[in-house]
């Protein structure tokens, strides 16, 4: 069982170094930091709760320690901005000790090297199952932030990366018979790519209508940007990319191929929307970063998404997406 006192002791003395920007770290009662005047602070926030978005036994705590920052630094990412620093609330039960929370901070030591971020504060408490509450800030230019908002008819889409790839992992991972040859699909659940380079540029170069971080399925990311905001979009559905592990795994977990990559979730690829002129700087990009860029469809007036098989016929999905609190 972690003592709150001893780990706090132990956490300050582990991130008690602090850069320029930091007025005040960690050990007061909230942290103060500096962004240039011309600059938007961005904050977001992310859960990691114990059997709702991961399960203890199937990934180490440094592991879980960098999907929690992963996943938060993604949304600042998918604004055009740059992530700065992160407070972390955790949750511990009586299950896990101090080896536990040493793994843990170095999983957060090498994961803020890796995003180039801050740790400066947060919170501890006990809990019934573990939890990680991740707070991202980052800062992005008034003139260069990008909204789900935003999208024009006749906008093309696009996605980066494969899709379904996390989600397929998942089940890979809650099956008790695991083989050989699926290390790709479960690592791309348990160390998601959060695709801040890509954003940045995307935002500096003033691309994209709309932009969203693909975390509860593209189905339902694509309608957050699209029919929330009173247009529509037309996707093929031969175009969603996926991978060749995908191709080489999927027919034992489902029988459509689709199901996964359409709903699966916890992809955090970038889904965005350009207009059809700049579909070649678009193009320029996917090869400078060396990233697979896909055009998947185009958005519509028609306040409604529609998703078009190889006949060019509509089709229909029983699952959109991963929603909290569906009964």
């Amino acid at each position: 069982m972690i003592n709150e006192l001893s780990a706090l002791r132990l956490i300050e003395e582990r991130f008690h170094k602090a850069s320029n920007g930091v007025e005040l770290g960690i050990g007061d009662d909230a942290a103060a930091v500096q962004f240039d005047a011309d600059k938007l602070v961005l904050a977001t926030t992310d859960s990691q709760v114990e059997d709702v978005h991961f399960v203890k036994s199937k990934l180490s705590p440094s592991e879980l320690a960098r999907k929690a920052v992963a996943v938060s630094v993604s949304d600042v990412g998918a604004m055009g901005g740059v992530p700065r620093f992160i407070l972390a609330s955790i949750g511990f039960s009586q299950r896990e000790d101090e080896e536990y929370l040493e793994k843990l901070i170095s999983g957060f030591i090498s994961s803020l090297e890796e995003f180039k971020v801050e740790l400066i504060g947060g919170n501890l408490s006990s809990s019934n199952k573990l939890f990680l509450d991740i707070t991202a800030l980052g800062e992005v230019e008034p003139n260069l932030m990008v909204k789900r908002k935003g999208a024009n008819p006749g906008d093309l889409i696009f996605v980066s990366g494969d899709l379904g790839d996390s989600a397929l992992g998942l089940k890979i991972l809650q099956n008790k018979e695991i083989g050989d040859g699926y290390e790709f699909l479960i690592n791309r659940h348990l160390c998601p790519l959060p695709r801040l380079a890509l954003g940045r540029e995307l935002a500096v170069k003033q691309l994209v209508t709309s932009m969203i971080d693909i975390s509860d399925g593209i189905l339902l990311d694509l309608e957050r940007i699209t029919v929330s905001q009173g247009v529509g979009a037309r996707v093929e559905l031969v175009q969603i990319p996926t991978s060749k592990e995908y191709g080489e795994c999927i027919r034992q977990y489902s029988d459509d191929y689709y199901e996964p990559a359409l709903s699966g979730g916890e992809d955090y690829e970038l889904l965005f929307t350009t207009p059809p002129d700049r579909q070649a700087d678009i193009q320029e990009i996917s090869k400078n970063l060396n990233l697979k860029i896909t055009k998947i469809g185009y958005v519509t007036k028609d306040n409604k998404l529609q998703v078009l098989n190889k006949n060019g016929e509509e089709t229909s999905f029983k699952q959109r997406g991963f929603v909290h609190f569906n009964n």
